[in-house]
């Protein structure tokens, strides 16, 4: 009896016996904790008093169930605690005949609700990662490095194509799919970062796809590690940049191409400048002759003449040049002709008409037909500037030009 009282003072759980009119009859010290009640404050004393109403129908049940020789029940019902809130008890009571009372021991349910609600929270912080996987559009992925298993989200299934149910729990979901070229590397990064000490890993590589195709993708991930700075867990996330990286070559492939466009129009300029000089240059020398002569027959004469075989020529190099500017901008391709040189020689010879007697040049043209196969408007200016640049830095004036010598109908294709 001793030890049931010690019992009855010191368990941190309510212990009471009630009799069959609902009364109380031995009451712990617990209560006075649970619902702010002495024993002797319960003692003789309704526990229907003391149930919210709207659980006292279901133990009012419960305890008929207990007279009627159910042996053991357990339930929960509230209680009103002495300063009025109340009180969640977790209930295990028998009832017994001989001594007509029923034995009970309540549990105060704070710890049950506490678990519920670590329960309820768990399940909407699962809910709100399955949210946030489905509306990412990257892989989310969480990796236990203990145990070696890896979980993916939802969006793996859907940005790469495997099915998860078929996917391996292991490292080796993520690894087996790393493109050959790039597995070694992400190996040695990212357990690199694992034995380090840092918590952020980043990488870019290609990723494997269920079709075949390899996805470029950058990976991010966070490390978590224990108390000894050991790497237990890692998560993070894959996003697919393939689009990106195909934009980014194509305005590359752009950026290129405006380039090269760019580098055509100014050496299509410097060719301009000096395919027309020339022409335009004679055209207004023989204009000033006939004003100053234009009294002269034979010298109006003799500038028709000239004039007639410049106009002619600039226009003959304006439809070279009107040729290159339509390749230049893809409109017509490239016409690949047999160029006579001693012919393209005696143009420009023409040309710097006026250069050559001032510069005392002599150039030598040997007699016959000497081709290459070119477009006449590229070879007229490689030709034309050799000739025009040597006459201007010529350091020795008077002599001449060394003469342009092939053998006659050797052909040459530029």
């Amino acid at each position: 009896m001793m030890e049931l009282n010690k019992l009855l003072r010191f368990s941190a759980d309510l212990i009471c016996t009630i009799d069959g009119a609902g009364l109380f009859a031995d009451v712990s010290d617990a209560s006075l904790g649970i619902l702010g009640y002495s024993p002797q404050e319960l003692s003789g004393r309704s526990f229907q008093d003391l149930i919210v109403p709207a659980d006292l129908d279901a133990a009012n049940r419960i305890m008929a169930e207990l007279l009627d020789g159910q042996l053991t029940v357990q339930m929960q019902n509230r209680f009103i605690h002495k300063n009025g809130h109340i009180v969640s008890l977790q209930w295990s009571a028998q009832y017994d005949s001989q001594d007509g009372l029923v034995y009970c021991i309540a549990r105060s349910g704070k710890v049950t609700e506490q678990g519920e609600l670590m329960r309820s929270s768990l399940e909407d912080s699962n809910l709100r990662y399955q949210y946030v996987s489905r509306a990412t559009s990257d892989a989310i992925w969480d990796w236990d490095i203990v145990n070696g298993t890896l979980y993916w989200g939802e969006n793996f299934e859907t940005i790469f194509g495997y099915q998860l149910a078929g996917v391996p729990s292991g490292i080796e979901s993520w690894t087996a799919h790393i493109h050959p070229d790039d597995v070694q590397r992400i190996l040695k990064s990212i357990y690199a970062e694992i034995d380090g000490s840092d918590t952020n890993w980043k990488e870019e590589y290609r990723y494997q796809k269920a079709d075949g195709t390899f996805a470029d993708v950058v990976d991010r991930g966070f490390i978590i590690r224990d108390t000894a700075g050991i790497a237990i867990r890692m998560v993070g996330a894959m996003h697919d940049i393939s689009e990106r990286k195909k934009g980014l070559k194509e305005m590359k492939r752009v950026t290129d191409d405006l380039y090269k466009h760019n580098r055509e129009l100014h050496e299509f300029g410097y060719i301009v400048s000096h395919n027309l000089r020339s022409p335009v240059a004679n055209i207004m020398g023989i204009s000033n002759l006939m004003e100053l002569d234009k009294d002269e027959p034979e010298t109006i004469s003799y500038c028709l003449k000239n004039l007639k075989s410049s106009v002619s020529r600039l226009d003959e190099v304006i439809k070279d040049l009107s040729k290159i500017l339509s390749t230049t901008d893809s409109s017509m391709d490239l016409i690949i002709e047999q160029v006579d040189l001693a012919e393209t020689v005696r143009n420009i010879r023409k040309d710097l008409a006026e250069k050559i007697v001032r510069s005392h040049t002599r150039i030598n043209i040997t007699p016959g037909t000497f081709r290459v196969y070119s477009h006449k408007a590229y070879i007229y200016s490689i030709f034309f500037n050799l000739i025009s640049n040597s006459i201007k830095y010529s350091d020795y004036s008077g002599e001449s030009i060394p003469p342009f010598r092939c053998k006659r109908g050797q052909h040459f294709k530029v």
